[in-house]
Formats: structure tokens, C-alpha cells, sequence
């Protein structure tokens, strides 16, 4: 069931759900799974939004609204991502914070450090620090919106970490070793018990299956 900070957001996604929200004619934002977010002014929906939990993909073109003055700007734990004409996906667990910039640029301010993001950088922070910026593959990145989940040489424990943001249940990886095993794979959300195939088939996991969702492998 819902907690009540999740009913208490402006808007938010369930397990494996994803939602569009127009805010304005110029801001549209994708929700991913498990993903709550509020607007910075209800009275001003494209001023921005703070992103409580999850991951945001927002396309937003105020510098060719007539009569912009202002940016739109992301609220995301201790940092503020801020931008006029750009695409980029902000994710946020806990305190810890991941922007990408897909087109145009970002600029994210954070009380121990500034960063400017141009299209296929990345930047990962804190609430203690904000590491430098690197370069990143936004197609995999944004693979969410496409339907997918893509790894490019990912320890199996973090792919298992990841499907279980989309995945009602639970994977459970039972094998501390297994977890280290590396990953170069992509999977469908619509089919993402296909993970488990490939565990089991290509690292000789055992696969125990209880009721609920909830999946061993050891």
C-alpha cells in the first residue's frame, strides 16, 4: 500500500508504473517507477518541482516560452538543478543524487560545490560532496523511457538492486560471489523475469521461487 508521503505528493508512480506530467506547455517531466515529486509553486507549476524520491526525466525549453524570465529548477535532496532549454534526468536515493544531461546544458548548485553539465555528462553527489562531472552513455541512461533496462558491464549485484525498483516482489541474491559477477545485458520491463533465466543459465544460480514475487538465488 501507499505510505503517507506517498499520497502526500503532488504526483508520484507505484512499482513498474511511469507517468507523463505536463506542467506547462514548455516542461514536460517522465516519471519512473516508484518516483514522487512536488511542484516548487502550485501557483506556477513550470518554476519547478523537488523530487522526493526516484527518478525524473524532464524536457525544458523555457528559453523559447515568450516572455521567460525564469529557469526551471529541480529540487533534489541537498542539490538544485537548474535549467532553460535542456533534456535531463535527475535520480535521487536517499541524500544520494545522479544528474545527466541529455541535450543542452545544466547547471546544478549544491552547498559544497557548482557544476555545469553539457549533453552526455554526468555528475553523482551527497549531501557531503559533489564529485566531478564525467562522460556517460545517456542512451542507457534513459533506457527506462524506451522500455528497457540496459548494463554495460554492471556487477550482478547492482542489476538485481536495479530490476528490484521495477519488480513487485523481491530478487534476492542469497550469493555474495555471484553478486560480483559482471553484467553486459539488457532486459525489457515487460519481461524482466528474464533476469532470473540469465542468472541461472549463465552463472549456474540456483533459482528458488516462494510465493509473493520473491525469488532466491543462490
Amino acid at each position: 500500500w501507499p505510505s503517507v508521503a506517498d499520497l502526500a505528493a503532488d504526483y508520484r508512480t507505484g512499482t513498474g508504473e511511469q507517468r507523463q506530467v505536463t506542467l506547462a506547455r514548455d516542461v514536460v517531466v517522465d516519471l519512473n517507477t516508484r518516483t514522487r515529486i512536488d511542484l516548487l509553486s502550485s501557483a506556477t507549476p513550470a518554476a519547478g518541482i523537488r523530487l522526493l524520491a526516484g527518478e525524473a526525466d524532464i524536457q525544458a525549453d523555457i528559453a523559447g516560452a515568450p516572455g521567460a524570465a525564469r529557469p526551471f529548477d529541480v529540487v533534489a535532496a541537498s542539490a538544485r538543478v537548474r535549467a532553460w532549454r535542456a533534456g535531463f534526468n535527475v535520480r535521487l536515493s536517499g541524500d544520494a543524487g545522479c544528474v545527466t544531461c541529455v541535450t543542452g546544458t545544466v547547471e546544478l548548485r549544491h552547498p559544497h560545490g557548482r557544476a555545469t553539465l553539457s549533453a552526455g555528462q554526468q555528475v553523482v553527489y551527497d549531501e557531503r560532496i559533489v564529485h566531478a562531472p564525467s562522460a556517460v552513455d545517456t542512451a542507457s541512461v534513459t533506457a527506462w523511457r524506451r522500455g528497457m533496462l540496459v548494463f554495460d558491464d554492471v556487477p550482478l549485484a547492482s542489476v538485481i538492486d536495479e530490476i528490484n525498483r521495477y519488480r513487485p516482489g523481491k530478487l534476492v541474491l542469497r550469493n555474495p560471489r555471484l553478486g560480483d559477477a559482471r553484467v553486459q545485458a539488457q532486459f525489457s520491463l515487460r519481461r524482466l523475469d528474464d533476469a532470473i533465466v540469465m542468472v541461472r543459465d549463465v552463472f549456474g544460480a540456483h533459482v528458488t521461487t516462494l510465493p509473493g514475487g520473491i525469488v532466491l538465488l543462490s
